[in-house]
């Protein structure tokens, strides 16, 4: 091939790529799936009913290791309603878990850091340490193990909500 087809080739390539893709159109936007709804429950025997019961071993701020039994935070969100596994994904990943306590403390968790399709961790609504019900301080407690500081362990536990954020 001569040096003037080789160019004339060249050119016929690269015009037929820039017509080829001034062609093709833009790719439809999608519509991301709607948000999870929002609710608010209040903790008590009643709501925590039927849900299953797991003991998991923590150590406290102390340095004491105890074993805690309550229920998967996980598991209550998804009872009420809270989306799980390959749902949580865009507007879900804009939704957030807001715990209450009785005295106003509050503490946030992303849906996704609840989500065992996310993470192996637990946060365990606990209503026991060692077998024993909790004499002080509610008789709620979440207990977060993975956390290297306890500042999301929350005592006298009495409402869990999840809400949304609106993106800009």
């Amino acid at each position: 091939m001569t040096p003037k087809a080789a160019l004339l080739a060249l050119a016929v390539t690269f015009a037929s790529w820039s017509i080829a893709t001034a062609q093709t159109p833009a790719p439809a936007k999608r519509t991301p799936a709607p948000p999870p709804v929002p609710f608010h429950v209040l903790i008590n025997t009643t709501t925590l009913a039927g849900l299953p019961r797991i003991t998991i071993p923590a150590t406290d701020e102390a340095g004491h290791t105890n074993k805690y039994t309550g229920v998967s935070l996980h598991d209550l969100l998804v009872k009420e309603g809270a989306p799980t596994g390959a749902p949580v994904r865009a507007l879900a990943m804009l939704s957030y878990v807001l715990i209450s306590a009785s005295d106003g403390y509050h503490v946030l968790f992303t849906l996704p850091e609840l989500d065992p399709s996310y993470t192996d961790h637990l946060a365990v609504i606990a209503d026991q340490v060692d077998g024993v019900p909790f004499k002080d301080a509610g008789p709620y407690r979440l207990i977060v193990p993975f956390e290297k500081r306890q500042a999301r362990w929350v005592r006298n536990l009495t409402a869990v909500d999840l809400q949304n954020i609106t993106p800009p």
